[in-house]
This record gives structure tokens, sequence and C-alpha cells, in this order.
């Protein structure tokens, strides 16, 4: 039996699995097309849209079924001179995800700093693991949190980290209230950015530059 997992969850998967379910999501759509009345087969705009849309829909949840990007940290510590911590700031970095409601697009901005101990990570590493963490079924706000809880284990020396993420939402700008212009805002802080308010309005400035 087909293990299930939850829309936040990871469940790596070999090129063999995602194959197979490529293609039962393409059978799955030429029905969606003949349910909805289209003459799918016979129509050159739609001849291969099953094809596009079971592969668009595995781009957009790849998060879901590939393992985490490699991970490469470095030790301050064991630098001449030792440098003083201070804080590691990276932004705007885009994200393209799914609503978990409606599972129609996500685009938006991220925003991540990390007050380091000892160790600090990769530069290019910390927007590959924030577009993985995106890259699966989303509400925002768990989103939102989910970034900080894997930030923590990587780094679980870190002093402190704060996350803001700015998006639109296509569920409520193409449908429903249809508000176009409307973002989502959250933001969440831990260990020290939790408790020194300068810290919190150092990053937040940042993110408004």
């Amino acid at each position: 039996m087909e293990k299930l997992i939850k829309s936040w969850e990871n469940l790596p998967l070999p090129p063999e699995e995602l194959e197979r379910k490529r293609e039962k999501l393409r059978r799955l759509f030429e029905e969606v097309l003949t349910v909805l009345g289209y003459d799918w087969k016979n129509d050159p705009n739609m001849v291969d849209t099953p094809r596009r849309m079971a592969g668009m829909l595995l781009e957009l949840v790849e998060g879901n079924f590939s393992p985490m990007p490699p991970i490469t940290t470095f030790d301050l510590s064991a630098m001449d001179g030792a440098p003083v911590p201070v804080p590691v700031f990276v932004g705007p970095i885009e994200i393209k995800s799914l609503c978990s409601h409606h599972f129609l697009p996500v685009v938006g901005r991220v925003y991540f700093e990390y007050l380091p101990s000892e160790r600090v990570l990769g530069l290019s590493k910390i927007p590959r693991v924030i577009k993985w963490l995106a890259r699966r079924p989303m509400i925002q706000e768990l989103f939102t949190r989910q970034v900080i809880k894997t930030f923590k284990e990587l780094l679980p020396e870190t002093k402190g980290m704060a996350v803001y993420v700015k998006a639109k939402h296509m569920c409520m700008t193409v449908r429903g209230v249809n508000e176009s212009g409307a973002y989502m805002v959250t933001e969440a802080f831990d260990g020290l950015y939790e408790k020194d308010e300068n810290l919190r309005a150092n990053f937040l400035r940042k993110v408004g530059e």
C-alpha cells in the first residue's frame, strides 16, 4: 500500500516511483478534462494538456518527494582570530508554492536572519532549503514556523533566528474575493530575537530596505 503523507511532510521517492505518479496523474487529468466537457484529444491546444498538468503539479510539490539539499557548515571557532558572530541576513528569497486548500499558486518572498554561535551555514544553502520547504502544499503560517524549525535542527547552537514571509495567494486573487492587490505577511522569531527588541527592529528594517 502506498504511504500517504501530510502536506508539509517529506518522503523522498526514487525516479521510477515519481514516473509512476506522473503517469497516474496524466490519466486522471485526461478524465478531468473529459468531465468538464472538453474534446481535448482533437483540440491542438489541449492535446498535451494532461501531460503538462501532471508535470507541473509534480514540479510544484517536489519538496514533498525530494531529499533536503546538501548542507555545508563552517566552524567559526576554528578560524584565526575567532571572529565575533554577527547576524547573517539573506533575502529576498523568491518562493513558488501551492495553497493546500485550493491547490492554486502562492508566490512570494522570504527574508531570513540568524545569529550564529560557532558554526555558520554555507550562504547558498539558506535559499536552497527555503525553496525546498516551499515546494509543497502550504499554509503560510505553518511554512513560516517550519523555516525556523528546520534551521534550528541544522544549527541547534544558533543564538536566534527571524523569518519574514510576504506572498500573494492566487486562491484569493483569482477566485473568491478576487482581491488581486492583497499580500499575506507572516513573521516568526526564535531565541534572542524573541527577547531583544533591537534585534527584531534591525531585522525588520533590513526587510523594508
